[in-house]
C-alpha cells in the first residue's frame, strides 16, 4: 500500500521528535548545555556533520534542525530546520533571538514535505527488497567441446555436463565448484580437462561477477532483506565476536593467538566502518532528512568515538582515518613482528667500506633521480637500505574497551539509517 504524503509527512515528523527527545536526554547534549548560557527564545542549532570530512566528496548540507529554548530552560519541539548564513562546525551552537530573524526558518513539516519531493528512488537502493540470485552464464574460450559456464540457482547437483554447457549450482565456493566440475567432465568424450582447468578461475570470478541479485527500492519494508539489513547482520556479528575475543584477552592477556584474533576482527571492523559512515555523511550531505531521522545515533557515535583513551579527536571531531590507523597500526605491529625491533641499527662503516667513490655533477636533468655519488658496493648498500621495521604502537586495553562501544554505536547507526528509509519511504 502507497502512503498519502501527508502520511508520509506525518510519520516522518514523529520519527524526527522522537530523535530530538533522545537527542536532548543524551550525556553529549547534558554536556554541552551545561556550559552554555541559553535565554529564552533562543535556537539550539544541531551540526549535520560530526566527523572530520577526510575524502568526502560531497558538500556539507546547510540545513539545521533547530530546537527553541523555553523556560527552565526547557526546549520546545517539534524542532524547526534552519538555514545560518554560514557553515555550523560545533556539535551545538546557539543561535541567539535578536538574530534569528536574519536566517531562514521553516517548520518542521514544510521543511520535512520539500525534502520528501527531492528523494527520488536510488537512496531506496540500500533498503529495497534483495530478490533471489539470477541465472547468468560466460564463455568457456579455448576448451574443446565446451563453450559455456552456466549457474543456475538452485540446481541439485553441484555441476553438470549437458553438451557444450557446464552448470553450476553455486558460485560461492571455487574449490568445492572446481572439485564437482571434474567429477562431472570425467569420462566425458573429448573434454581437455587441462584445458579447462587452466581458464576455469577466471571464467568462475566472471560468472561470480555476471550473477546478480535484484534489488527494488519501491519495496522497502521492515521485513524487507536489503543490503543495510545485510550489512547490519555482519556487523552484529563482528561486534559479538569482539565482544567475546575481548574477555578472552583480559582473562589471558599474554596468549598472542587470542590478541592476534582481537586486531583481526578490530581491523575488519575499523575498515569496514570507515567505508561505511563515508557513504552516511554523504547521504546525508545530500538527503537532510535522513540525518534528521538518525542524529541521535550519530551524535551518540561521535561522543563514543571522543570518549576513547587516544587523542582520536581534535577540536570535538572525530577522525574516521585516525581511528582506522591507530588499529592498523597495532595490528600491523602484531602480524609483522619478524621484523618488529625495538629500535632501528646503526653500523659504523670503516673508512675503506666506500671503495672507489666518484660524484658526479651537473648531470642531465631527465637523470636526477640516479644517485650522484657512486661507489663499489653502491648496488649492496640499496639493498641494505630497503629493509625496514614496522614500529610499535601500543595501544592500552582501555582503547579495545572503549572500541567495544564504538562497535556497536556503528551497529546502532546503520540501524538506524534502516528505519529512518523505512520510515521515509512511499
Amino acid at each position: 500500500m502507497v502512503a498519502t504524503a501527508d502520511a508520509r509527512i506525518q510519520r516522518t515528523h514523529t520519527a524526527v521528535v522522537d530523535e530530538c527527545e533522545l537527542l536532548l536526554a543524551s550525556d553529549a547534549f547534558d554536556a554541552w548545555k551545561g556550559a552554555e548560557n541559553l535565554q529564552v527564545g533562543d535556537l539550539i542549532a544541531c551540526n549535520n556533520s560530526f566527523w572530520y570530512r577526510e575524502g568526502q566528496s560531497t558538500t556539507k548540507s546547510d540545513y539545521y534542525l533547530g530546537i527553541e529554548v523555553g523556560d527552565g530552560p526547557n526546549f520546545t519541539l517539534p524542532p524547526v530546520v534552519v538555514r545560518p548564513n554560514s557553515w555550523i562546525n560545533s556539535r551545538f551552537k546557539r543561535l541567539a533571538a535578536r538574530e534569528l530573524p536574519q536566517y531562514e526558518i521553516a517548520d518542521l513539516d514544510t521543511a520535512v514535505g520539500e525534502q520528501l519531493l527531492g528523494l527520488g528512488s536510488i537512496v531506496f537502493s540500500l533498503a529495497g527488497r534483495i530478490g533471489e540470485p539470477e541465472a547468468a552464464e560466460v564463455p568457456l574460450v579455448k576448451v574443446p567441446h565446451l563453450d559455456l559456464l552456466r549457474y543456475v540457482p538452485g540446481q541439485s547437483s553441484p555441476a553438470v555436463v549437458s553438451g557444450s554447457v557446464v552448470t553450476l549450482g553455486a558460485v560461492a565456493d571455487l574449490d568445492g565448484s572446481w572439485a564437482a566440475v571434474q567429477d562431472a567432465v570425467a569420462g566425458t568424450d573429448g573434454v581437455d580437462s587441462g584445458a579447462l582447468g587452466e581458464v576455469f578461475e577466471a571464467a568462475f570470478h566472471a560468472l561470480q561477477e555476471a550473477s546478480t541479485r535484484p534489488v527494488d527500492p519501491a519495496d522497502v519494508t521492515e521485513d524487507a532483506p536489503s543490503i543495510l539489513s545485510n550489512v547490519l547482520e555482519r556487523m552484529e556479528e563482528q561486534v559479538s565476536a569482539f565482544s567475546a575475543t575481548l574477555q578472552q584477552h583480559q582473562r589471558s592477556p599474554d596468549d598472542n593467538d587470542v590478541y592476534n584474533e582481537l586486531l583481526r576482527v578490530a581491523y575488519n571492523f575499523a575498515d569496514g566502518a570507515r567505508a561505511f559512515l563515508r557513504l552516511m555523511v554523504g547521504v546525508c550531505d545530500l538527503k537532510p532528512v535522513l540525518f534528521w531521522l538518525t542524529v541521535f545515533e550519530q551524535v551518540e557515535l561521535a561522543h563514543r568515538f571522543e570518549k576513547l583513551p587516544f587523542s582520536l579527536v581534535g577540536k570535538g571531531k572525530p577522525s574516521l582515518e585516525r581511528y582506522r590507523s591507530v588499529i592498523a597500526n597495532a595490528r600491523n605491529q602484531a602480524f609483522h613482528d619478524l621484523f618488529a625491533f625495538d629500535h632501528p641499527f646503526r653500523v659504523a662503516l670503516p673508512g675503506d667500506a666506500l671503495r672507489s667513490p666518484e660524484l658526479r655533477l651537473f648531470r642531465e636533468y631527465a637523470k636526477r633521480g640516479d644517485s650522484a655519488l657512486t661507489f663499489e658496493d653502491r648496488g649492496l648498500i640499496d639493498l641494505f637500505a630497503s629493509l625496514t621495521r614496522t614500529p610499535e604502537r601500543p595501544v592500552p586495553v582501555g582503547f579495545w574497551q572503549g572500541n567495544a562501544e564504538v562497535m556497536s554505536a556503528v551497529v546502532d547507526t546503520v540501524r538506524a539509517l534502516r528505519q529512518a528509509l523505512i520510515v521515509v519511504g512511499a
